[in-house]
């Protein structure tokens, strides 16, 4: 089903701090924030991007919060979406409910940056940015009936969104495992109802992404390699800036439609 097509490390070399708090610099990329502090002198070296993308973010969960947060902090630019507008307005206003204190630590710092919003607008949020990143349902690798549903609802809002979209897109879709048989059925699904074509207009990508509850932004930033699926060229090189400076390898596997 796969064709494995290339392997690389996105570690850039590490860079010397000064301070235990979280620290604030442009000198070394795009990132303004290059550590993050928590509980007394305890802190975290982040990576330095040399990238900044337009990021759309569904789900504000576990993964998605994270996620999003701590892209943003690299000098990403991340809307995050959500049907629930208490989420919403709760990170508008710098506050998370995990009890991660680097996360806690890290959301103001990335809003007074300008560099994270959320919304409720998931069509919006697809037209102004170059890729979209679906973070839904459980950590845990057994998926629920709800979850399947809510991937599907979130497919065909995005399909019916590319349909006006000119720009290729990206979606990265954020789960723990993905049969060859439900990659191959979301890319038919999306071109069916978009009337696109797949690496052409569109590219899909599918990345293992699992962040445990308590510890998830450490998780997000000390990633361990992984192996991902890309239907394309283009969507390789955009998922390889998304996480440019992440000292974990990624092996790209080709999406190969049956």
């Amino acid at each position: 089903m796969f064709e494995q097509t290339s392997t690389y490390s996105t570690d850039n070399q590490s860079q010397r701090l000064e301070h235990n708090q979280a620290t604030e610099t442009n000198l070394y990329g795009l990132n303004k924030i290059i550590a993050v502090g928590y509980d007394q002198n305890k802190s975290q070296r982040l990576p330095i991007s040399r990238y900044s993308l337009k990021i759309s973010m569904i789900g504000l969960g576990t993964t998605g919060v994270a996620s999003g947060i701590g892209l943003a902090a690299l000098g990403h630019k991340v809307v995050a979406v959500d049907h629930d507008q208490r989420k919403v307005n709760a990170l508008n206003q710098g506050r998370v409910s995990s009890v991660d204190l680097k996360l806690k630590a890290l959301v103001k710092q990335v809003r007074r940056l300008n560099n994270l919003v959320a919304s409720c607008d998931l069509h919006h949020a697809i037209l102004s940015t170059d890729l979209t990143m679906i973070c839904i349902g459980n950590s845990s690798i057994q998926k629920t009936t709800a979850d399947a549903t809510i991937m599907t609802s979130v497919i065909e809002q995005i399909s019916a969104t590319l349909q006006s979209k000119r720009d290729f897109h990206l979606i990265v879709i954020c789960q723990p495992t993905a049969s060859a048989d439900i990659q191959n059925f979301i890319g038919s699904d999306i071109e069916q109802r978009t009337g696109k074509t797949l690496g052409k207009d569109f590219g899909l990508c599918f990345v293992p992404l699992v962040l445990k509850e308590h510890q998830e932004l450490g998780d997000f930033y000390t990633l361990p390699n992984m192996s991902i699926t890309a239907s394309d060229t283009r969507s390789e090189i955009l998922v390889g800036k998304l996480f440019n400076g992440f000292k974990n390898k990624i092996k790209f596997n080709r999406y190969i439609k049956m």
